[in-house]
């Protein structure tokens, strides 16, 4: 996998890297907190994405009957939408929103 983008991550303290494997469209993130950091899974992972197609679709289908979930919400280009797996991890769900044409907005 070739290396896309690192930084640090003011609000956390941590920091992100992105990679991708040549002639492929998936990204792997990876994240690393500092000790003492209070949010993810109970395995010590913050969280799962995955891009689908439509986030808040996504959502209806897997929490039926389910607690521990995040409404969908808007967030830059994304929205994006977030539950739990059986051990407490948040798993993300990412759609691309649609541009909006400047006639859309008159």
């Amino acid at each position: 996998m070739k290396l896309m983008f690192k930084t640090r991550i003011k609000e956390t303290g941590g920091r992100v890297a992105w990679l991708r494997t040549s002639g492929s469209r998936q990204i792997l993130e990876l994240n690393w907190y500092p000790k003492g950091y209070r949010y993810g899974g109970k395995s010590g992972l913050d969280h799962l994405a995955f891009e689908v197609n439509d986030a808040s679709a996504e959502y209806r289908r897997l929490t039926r009957g389910r607690k521990g979930a995040m409404p969908p919400f808007e967030e830059g280009r994304w929205l994006l939408a977030y539950i739990k797996d059986p051990d407490g991890n948040w798993i993300e769900l990412g759609s691309r929103l649609q541009k909006k044409s400047k006639q859309s907005n008159q």
